[in-house]
């Protein structure tokens, strides 16, 4: 019991020490508010006080005594403070040392027209963004032109098919982003996908045989896009940037097949026939077109978090179009076990998918002077 007093003891002492020095560091932070607007700017700038002891003020800045919002507002006040001295070099460090801790001030109405053009002379923009994603896929088989086993024999084909069922792949991606203004950003970067489609086939005459064929893809994609994003520097009724950012986007991509083979096929009817290993992969028999181009739109939002306020959690939708034939039409006839032993030929078609997406995007800044005024 008497342990279990001290320790308490000891936590009620260590918070009220906490909180005396949190109030210290307000009043500290007002008084110097209040000598600015009383003109007496060598009193803020003045680091010891009489006794030639550290004043409180600065003391709370370099031993985070501050908030953040007090940490902005102190750092905002010295930068005022060395303007109205006409020292603006000194300003201009202040001014960066204020965008560390806030990388994408914005200035108010009641600020002085000093500090506009100050700040006119620093980029406070990212450098540029890297965002990460991963989600899932569900492909879109768009049939340019069917093939056939049995030219004489009527069959069917149905992409969609509850025997198929609904085949749900997954993609992650990595891109570097630039902000460019006015909302807009562009990026680049590189996608792993995994996608698989399936299509049952029957071949009617003169016997009913069913099959099923899945394939499955794997491709590199190396994408390109341009953002807007909307109410990017808006600001809410507090002043600060709103939290909840939507966007849209469209873009291309350059697709490269690294593998893509069957895997699941089967043919039940007559002699009941499953695909064995060595005739599996499309990509064996060269069956698929090595590159291809695909366009793409989607929409999405971002949510602010951290500290600063500058990185993102994000929520994205997306369409992607395939442009040309994912089959390579030349060697469709290649592979004799899928061809006569499931009675499937691929199709001419193009892959195209939904996907959904969650991920998260880090902005990385260097306030720097803009080149004008170097």
């Amino acid at each position: 019991m008497k342990k279990f007093l001290l320790i308490y003891s000891l936590s009620v002492c260590s918070y009220s020490t906490i909180a005396q020095s949190a109030n210290e560091c307000v009043r500290a932070l007002e008084e110097a508010e209040l000598a600015f607007e009383q003109g007496r700017l060598l009193f803020i700038l003045e680091q010891t006080d009489s006794r030639g002891d550290k004043k409180k003020f600065y003391e709370c800045l370099e031993n985070n005594g501050f908030s953040v919002e007090e940490e902005i507002r102190a750092r905002k006040l010295l930068v005022k403070a060395y303007l109205f001295t006409d020292n603006e070099e000194e300003a201009e460090n202040k001014l960066i040392d204020l965008l560390d801790v806030d990388k994408e001030h914005q200035l108010t109405a009641e600020d002085p027209a000093e500090l506009y053009f100050l700040y006119a002379k620093f980029k406070t923009e990212p450098i540029f963004r890297i965002a990460i994603k991963g989600g899932l896929n569900i492909p879109s088989i768009t049939v340019l032109q069917e093939f056939n086993t049995f030219a004489s024999r009527e069959t069917t084909k149905d992409y969609q098919s509850e025997e198929v069922g609904l085949r749900i792949g997954f993609n992650a991606e990595a891109t570097i982003e630039k902000y460019i203004r006015k909302g807009i950003e562009a990026a680049a970067g590189i996608q792993y996908r995994v996608l698989s489609y399936g299509v049952e086939g029957k071949i009617i005459e003169p016997d009913q045989l069913t099959y099923v064929a899945v394939n499955r893809s794997t491709m590199l994609r190396f994408p390109l896009l341009i953002r807007y994003n909307y109410r990017y520097s808006a600001l809410n009724k507090e002043g600060k940037r709103a939290k909840l950012i939507p966007y849209v986007y469209i873009g291309g991509s350059l697709d490269w097949v690294i593998d893509a083979k069957y895997i699941d096929t089967s043919r039940s009817g007559g002699v009941t026939f499953t695909l064995p290993d060595g005739s599996t992969g499309l990509t064996d028999f060269n069956q698929t077109a090595n590159q291809n181009v695909s366009v793409f739109g989607g929409i999405g939002a971002k949510y602010r978090l951290g500290r600063a306020q500058v990185n993102f959690f994000t929520v994205e939708l997306r369409y992607e179009n395939s442009l040309f034939n994912y089959i390579n039409p030349d060697t469709r006839w290649d592979n004799d076990d899928l061809r006569f032993g499931i009675g499937h030929v691929e199709d001419d078609l193009t892959i195209n998918a939904f996907t959904f997406s969650l991920g998260f995007t880090k902005s990385l800044y260097v306030p720097r002077k803009r080149k004008e005024f170097r």
